[in-house]
């Protein structure tokens, strides 16, 4: 089984030469009403959880999707080779079907298959997405929870249920060990200007126990920049104080090569540089490297890995648009892809189990 995917029942051979062959249509073929085309995606479905009888779902699909008179269909037949080809244990081929169908316009009535078929692929390609996930330990006024402070909306916050004392925290957990450019604190509120952290710090780390300042925090808005790998970051109080603590804002601005390991597969990183790196929290035993790079990606290029010494190891070559490579549990502390120079190439995700 290649690198980076989950262990799926094989089809038969024939099964590829239904779905994934791109066949013209055929004159004499009657033509499919939407409503037939969409029990056959049911259908299909049903067949792909439940692995069976694939062979005659997957021809019937094709058929219907290709006769059928409701309009464009290329994003569905598109999504279903892409289901096929993982279930097959094909996530090369998987992988091709998935930049081409990054390209294509998804009509309505298929958005809900082609997205269900994105999240099955990203499970088949161990892409996980990561959330912040804020903490504290002081209690929340009402309904203004920690979450609030994440969520993107400006006019939601975090409210204490009482004044922060020294020691007091407030930590955000990344989910992972990322590259980051910056970071962003905004405190206060109209109706609440005065509740504000006055005396504090902000602290960053990989691993929650050891934490290094980022910035002093003495104002209701602060900005700094950050450019070492992180994964939790800590606002503190080194003082008590007699109003209470609101926050609006607690968010970070990625790096650019954070694109890499973000789990979402849509999201490219332009590698001009030659280099495309990311960290990984550790060093820790790592098993499998795969990367999931743009269409016509030249089969070129090292991956290595950063050992406990600091030292960079190479352990496989890239292929093309897919690269898996195993690696057998070795130490490792960051992995990057090597390119030698030439015209700049896209790497969606470097998958590091």
């Amino acid at each position: 089984m290649p690198p980076g995917g989950r262990h799926l029942r094989r089809g038969l051979p024939v099964v590829v030469a239904a779905l994934l062959a791109a066949q013209a249509p055929a004159a004499a073929e009657a033509p499919t009403s939407p409503v037939a085309t969409a029990q056959a995606v049911a259908d299909f479905w049903a067949a792909y959880v439940g692995r069976t009888d694939l062979r005659r779902t997957a021809a019937v699909l094709d058929h219907r999707l290709r006769t059928d008179t409701g309009g464009d269909t290329e994003s569905a037949r598109r999504a279903a080779r892409i289901l096929l080809a993982h279930a097959l244990g094909h996530h090369r081929r998987a992988w091709a079907h998935r930049l081409a169908l990054a390209g294509l316009d998804v009509p309505p009535r298929h958005r809900r298959f082609v997205a269900a078929a994105r999240a099955e692929s990203d499970r088949a390609l161990n892409l996980r997405r990561t959330h912040p996930a804020p903490t504290t330990d002081m209690g929340a006024y009402g309904d203004h929870l920690p979450a609030r402070m994440v969520d993107g909306d400006a006019t939601t916050y975090f409210w204490s249920a009482g004044a922060p004392r020294a020691g007091t925290q407030v930590v955000l957990d990344l989910g992972r060990v990322r590259s980051l450019s910056g970071v962003r604190l905004v405190m206060g509120q109209n109706a609440r200007p005065h509740d504000y952290l006055r005396s504090g710090v902000i602290e960053r780390s990989v691993d929650g126990i050891t934490w290094l300042p980022v910035r002093q925090v003495a104002s209701p808005t602060v900005v700094a920049g950050l450019t070492e790998a992180t994964r939790y970051l800590r606002l503190r109080a080194t003082a008590g104080q007699r109003h209470w603590l609101a926050v609006s804002e607690f968010s970070v601005t990625p790096a650019p090569v954070d694109a890499c390991a973000d789990g979402a597969a849509e999201t490219v990183f332009p590698v001009t540089s030659g280099v495309a790196e990311v960290p990984v929290a550790g060093p820790r035993p790592i098993t499998s490297v795969v990367v999931l790079a743009a269409r016509h990606t030249p089969p070129r290029g090292e991956i290595q890995l950063r050992d406990g010494v600091g030292a960079w190891r190479t352990v496989g070559r890239i292929a093309g648009e897919y690269s898996g490579v195993s690696v057998h549990g070795l130490m490792a502390s960051q992995v990057r892809v090597v390119f030698p120079p030439g015209p700049t190439v896209g790497v969606h995700e470097i998958v590091v189990d």
